[in-house]
Protein backbone atom coordinates (compact mmCIF):
# COMPACT_ATOMS: atom_id res chain seq x y z
CA UNK A 1 0.00 0.00 0.00
CA UNK A 2 1.34 3.40 -0.98
CA UNK A 3 1.48 6.20 1.63
CA UNK A 4 0.21 9.59 0.36
CA UNK A 5 2.84 12.28 0.01
CA UNK A 6 2.79 15.45 2.10
CA UNK A 7 1.83 17.45 -0.95
CA UNK A 8 -1.22 15.25 -1.58
CA UNK A 9 -2.28 15.55 2.08
CA UNK A 10 -1.82 19.31 1.91
CA UNK A 11 -3.98 19.55 -1.22
CA UNK A 12 -6.70 17.43 0.41
CA UNK A 13 -6.58 19.61 3.57
CA UNK A 14 -6.84 22.83 1.53
CA UNK A 15 -9.78 21.47 -0.48
CA UNK A 16 -11.60 20.36 2.69
CA UNK A 17 -10.98 23.66 4.48
CA UNK A 18 -12.05 25.65 1.42
CA UNK A 19 -15.24 23.58 1.12
CA UNK A 20 -15.99 24.04 4.82
CA UNK A 21 -15.41 27.81 4.56
CA UNK A 22 -17.68 28.06 1.51
CA UNK A 23 -20.38 26.07 3.32
CA UNK A 24 -20.11 28.35 6.38
CA UNK A 25 -20.45 31.43 4.17
CA UNK A 26 -23.54 29.93 2.54
CA UNK A 27 -25.16 29.18 5.92
CA UNK A 28 -24.27 32.66 7.15
CA UNK A 29 -25.92 34.13 4.03
CA UNK A 30 -29.02 31.94 4.53
CA UNK A 31 -29.46 33.10 8.12
CA UNK A 32 -29.67 36.71 6.97
CA UNK A 33 -32.49 35.98 4.51
CA UNK A 34 -36.25 36.20 5.14
CA UNK A 35 -37.69 33.31 7.18
CA UNK A 36 -39.14 31.56 4.10
CA UNK A 37 -35.75 31.38 2.37
CA UNK A 38 -33.95 30.38 5.55
CA UNK A 39 -36.54 27.65 6.19
CA UNK A 40 -36.09 26.20 2.69
CA UNK A 41 -32.32 26.06 3.13
CA UNK A 42 -32.49 24.48 6.58
CA UNK A 43 -35.08 21.91 5.47
CA UNK A 44 -32.49 20.51 3.06
CA UNK A 45 -29.65 20.54 5.59
CA UNK A 46 -28.22 17.07 6.26
CA UNK A 47 -28.33 16.07 9.94
CA UNK A 48 -24.50 15.73 10.36
CA UNK A 49 -24.13 19.40 9.36
CA UNK A 50 -25.75 20.43 12.64
CA UNK A 51 -22.80 18.93 14.49
CA UNK A 52 -20.02 20.63 12.50
CA UNK A 53 -21.39 24.15 12.01
CA UNK A 54 -21.45 26.80 14.77
CA UNK A 55 -25.16 27.56 14.26
CA UNK A 56 -25.72 29.34 17.56
CA UNK A 57 -22.91 31.84 16.91
CA UNK A 58 -24.14 32.51 13.37
CA UNK A 59 -27.75 32.82 14.50
CA UNK A 60 -26.90 35.28 17.28
CA UNK A 61 -24.94 37.51 14.91
CA UNK A 62 -27.43 37.26 12.04
CA UNK A 63 -30.42 38.18 14.18
CA UNK A 64 -28.69 40.90 16.21
CA UNK A 65 -29.56 43.52 13.62
CA UNK A 66 -28.02 46.93 13.33
CA UNK A 67 -30.30 48.94 15.63
CA UNK A 68 -28.87 50.39 18.80
CA UNK A 69 -30.53 52.06 21.77
CA UNK A 70 -31.74 55.50 20.72
CA UNK A 71 -31.95 54.68 16.99
CA UNK A 72 -35.16 55.46 15.14
CA UNK A 73 -37.37 52.39 14.64
CA UNK A 74 -37.63 51.11 11.06
CA UNK A 75 -40.92 51.94 9.40
CA UNK A 76 -43.44 49.14 8.81
CA UNK A 77 -47.16 48.55 8.23
CA UNK A 78 -49.49 46.22 10.10
CA UNK A 79 -53.15 45.39 9.61
CA UNK A 80 -55.63 46.66 12.18
CA UNK A 81 -57.42 44.14 14.40
CA UNK A 82 -60.49 44.16 12.15
CA UNK A 83 -58.27 43.73 9.02
CA UNK A 84 -60.13 46.58 7.31
CA UNK A 85 -57.10 48.88 7.03
CA UNK A 86 -53.42 49.19 7.79
CA UNK A 87 -51.48 51.31 10.26
CA UNK A 88 -48.01 52.61 9.44
CA UNK A 89 -45.56 53.25 12.27
CA UNK A 90 -44.27 56.49 10.75
CA UNK A 91 -47.76 58.00 10.97
CA UNK A 92 -47.28 58.23 14.76
CA UNK A 93 -43.85 59.84 14.62
CA UNK A 94 -43.67 63.17 16.45
CA UNK A 95 -47.32 62.76 17.56
CA UNK A 96 -47.44 60.19 20.37
CA UNK A 97 -45.34 57.43 21.92
CA UNK A 98 -45.84 53.93 20.55
CA UNK A 99 -45.34 50.69 22.48
CA UNK A 100 -45.08 47.49 20.49
CA UNK A 101 -45.51 44.26 22.44
CA UNK A 102 -44.45 40.96 20.92
CA UNK A 103 -45.68 37.98 22.87
CA UNK A 104 -48.67 36.10 24.13
CA UNK A 105 -50.73 36.72 27.22
CA UNK A 106 -52.60 33.43 27.24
Amino acid sequence: MRIPSRRALFVVAVVLLSSYAAFLLFINWAMRQPPETFGRVMAKMPMPAYFIIPFETFWTRARAGALRAGDEAPDFRLPTLDHQSEVQLSSFREKQPVVIVFGSYT
